[in-house]
């Protein structure tokens, strides 16, 4: 009885294990007849997809050496285009806010200026460019109660980099 319960067993584990080689081969057949194969694609893709994929920042750990390498361009530092052109501080200031800003100022909490409700942002930007500058900077506690942390929790940004994402929300909040 237990010879029979092992033939069993061993029959349907091989049977699993070939369905599964078959399925691998087959999909491994599918990539090759309908994968991408123009090279010349790939590779005008290559820099946008790097770009996409880059790292915003770096971790450094205190008493530990740091490779000193080339510090990060930004697209407008690349491009050379003022604030508002195409890749200047407006785009870094969109990519800053969709990446970290939004969570915050995108969803709805309360007590916290919404983007896109002018009526929330009026009075902020009646304080003042230096004034939101400062308390995306260093924080800021509101009337909420609710913290907004420096540089919204993200240490390894620029001031320059939360600068266009103040820029970026006072634009599209008037």
């Amino acid at each position: 009885m237990s010879e029979d319960k092992d033939r069993v067993f061993f029959r349907n584990y091989i049977t699993i294990i070939g369905l599964l080689t078959v399925m691998v081969v087959i999909f491994i057949i599918f990539s090759r007849v309908f994968g991408v194969r123009d090279k010349a694609y790939m590779v005008e893709r290559e820099p946008i997809v790097n770009e996409i994929t880059a790292p915003i920042g770096k971790v450094a750990i205190e008493g530990r050496e740091q490779a000193v390498e080339e510090p990060v361009r930004t697209a407008a530092a690349a491009t050379g285009s003022p604030a508002g052109e195409p890749g200047g501080s407006v785009n870094i200031g969109k990519k800053v806010f969709d990446g970290l800003c939004f969570s915050c100022h995108g969803t709805g909490l309360p007590g916290i200026p919404q983007f896109g409700d002018a009526e929330d942002w009026t009075d902020r930007i009646a304080q003042g460019t230096n004034m939101l500058y400062e308390h995306a900077l260093v924080g800021y506690t509101g009337s909420s109660g609710i913290m907004m942390p420096a540089k919204g929790g993200n240490p390894a940004l620029s001031d320059d980099e939360v600068k266009a994402a103040v820029d970026y929300m006072i634009a599209n909040n008037q």
